[in-house]
């Protein structure tokens, strides 16, 4: 089975960081500290959904999704999905 690569770019607020960092453990990633927040790279797209799907049940946030090609493997095309989270502005509700 082919795997897409997908990348987990936290824009969040630090506690909502740190609950959401504790809970990536459980996974085989890579962690890189950027200027803004944290990128979380997954080697399987269902990984990072599955890991998306546990986060929502632990903060609120916004979430959108976009690919990009990220070559071949063995003929068949592979995508880049890239999630990005951000803080839900409406958190004082």
């Amino acid at each position: 089975m082919l795997k897409h690569p997908c990348i987990v770019q936290l824009r969040v607020c630090k506690e909502d960081e740190e609950k959401a960092l504790k809970l990536v453990e459980s996974f085989n990633v890579s962690i890189e500290k950027v200027k803004n927040g944290v990128d979380i790279y997954f080697g399987d797209v269902n990984d990072a959904r599955s890991y998306l799907s546990k986060l929502a049940k632990v903060i609120k946030f916004k979430s959108k999704m976009s690919t990009s090609y990220a070559g071949t493997f063995k003929g068949r095309f592979r995508i880049l999905f890239v999630y990005s989270v951000k803080c839900n502005e409406n958190k004082a509700e």
